[in-house]
C-alpha cells in the first residue's frame, strides 16, 4: 500500500506512468481564486462562461456556452454574483483543507493521506489481451468516427484538440519538464487529475467506452460519471474558447476576410465543444487505461499511432 502523497513507484526507463511525480504536490494544494481575474474572465470571456469554469461551475458556463451568455442577460446578471461565487469557492476551498478532504479541483479523489493499492483495483478485470484487441477496434471507430465528422462539417478544431491530448498524454508519462512550461503546465495538470480519476476509479470496458459520449447522457445519475464527464467537457470548453476566439477575430475582418455571423459562429461553437467532448472521451480513457496497467511504450504509443491514423482515414 502506497499513500498518495508518496505516489506509485517509477518504471526503469519509462518515467512516472501515473501521478506520481512532483506535480502531484502542485495538484493537492488548495489555490483560492481571485476576483481580479474572475473579473476579466467575465469581460473578456463572458458570454462563453469563461468566469463560471474559472470559479469551478463547468454546468452553468456549459449552458453559457450555449446561451451566449444568455443572449447577454446572464452575463450581465454575474456582475451582481461575481463576488459571492469567488467567496463560496474559497470557503469551501479553506473547510476542505482544515478537514483533510482532497482540494476542490479534486474533490472526487481520496483525501491526500489515505492509502492506495500499488495497482488500480481494476487492473485485474481490465488486463486481459482479448481487452486490449477490444480497446483498439474502439480507438479505430472514435478516431475514424471523428474524421468522417470533420470531413463532413468542416468543423476540424476537435481533430487538434484530441491530437493535443494524444501529445499530453505521451509526454506526461515521461517529461517532467512539461509541467513546469507555461500554457502546457495546464493541459499537463488536466492529463494527471484525469489519471488520478481513472486509478481509483474503472474506465470501463470497450462497449461502454464505445458509446461513452451516449452514455454521457445519463451521467448526472452517476456521481463517477459525472466527475468523468466535467473533465472533459474542461478539455472541450477551453479549446473551444481558443478557436471560437480566433473564428470572431477572422469573422469581424481582423484576420481575415469574411462578414460577421453570429449565428454561424454559434453553430461552429457548438459543433467543435460537442465533438471534442465526444470523441476526447473513449480516446483518452483507452490510453491511460493503459498506462495505468503499465503496457509497454510499444502498445501505448501503437495505440496513439492507430488514432491518428484512423482520423486521417475518415478524413479521406
Amino acid at each position: 500500500m502506497h499513500a498518495l502523497q508518496a505516489g506509485l513507484p517509477r518504471v526503469e526507463g519509462r518515467g512516472d506512468l501515473d501521478f506520481s511525480r512532483a506535480v502531484l504536490e502542485d495538484l493537492y494544494s488548495y489555490p483560492l481564486k481571485r476576483r481580479s481575474v474572475a473579473w476579466l474572465l467575465w469581460l473578456v470571456a463572458g458570454f462563453f462562461g469563461g468566469h463560471r469554469l474559472y470559479l469551478d461551475r463547468t454546468g452553468t458556463g456549459v449552458l453559457m456556452f450555449f446561451t451566449g451568455g444568455g443572449a447577454g442577460v446572464w452575463w450581465l446578471v454575474d456582475i451582481f454574483l461575481i463576488h459571492r461565487m469567488v467567496r463560496k469557492f474559497n470557503e469551501d476551498q479553506a473547510r476542505r483543507k482544515a478537514e483533510g478532504l482532497a482540494p476542490r479541483q479534486l474533490a472526487f479523489m481520496p483525501a491526500r493521506g489515505e492509502a492506495l493499492p500499488p495497482e488500480p483495483y481494476w487492473a485485474a478485470k481490465r488486463s486481459a489481451r482479448v481487452r486490449l484487441v477490444a480497446d483498439s477496434f474502439v480507438m479505430m471507430l472514435a478516431a475514424g468516427s471523428m474524421g468522417a465528422f470533420a470531413r463532413q462539417s468542416g468543423v476540424y478544431e476537435p481533430i487538434i484538440a484530441v491530437l493535443a491530448l494524444i501529445a499530453i498524454t505521451l509526454l506526461g508519462t515521461r517529461w517532467d519538464a512539461l509541467s513546469e512550461l507555461p500554457v502546457l503546465r495546464g493541459f499537463d495538470r488536466w492529463a494527471h487529475r484525469l489519471r488520478l480519476f481513472y486509478y481509483t476509479n474503472d474506465p470501463g470496458g470497450a462497449l461502454s467506452l464505445a458509446f461513452r459520449q451516449v452514455l454521457a447522457v445519463f451521467a448526472i445519475f452517476r456521481p463517477r460519471r459525472r466527475a468523468e464527464a466535467k473533465l472533459y467537457l474542461q478539455l472541450g470548453a477551453w479549446f473551444t474558447i481558443i478557436f471560437t476566439t480566433f473564428d470572431i477575430i477572422e469573422a469581424l475582418g481582423i484576420g481575415g476576410p469574411g462578414g460577421f455571423n453570429p449565428g454561424s459562429l454559434m453553430l461552429d461553437f457548438a459543433q467543435t465543444f460537442f465533438a471534442t467532448y465526444a470523441f476526447a472521451a473513449p480516446i483518452g480513457a483507452i490510453l491511460n487505461k493503459h498506462i495505468l496497467l503499465r503496457r509497454s511504450d510499444r502498445v501505448i504509443w501503437v495505440l496513439s499511432a492507430v488514432a491518428v491514423l484512423f482520423i486521417f482515414i475518415g478524413l479521406v
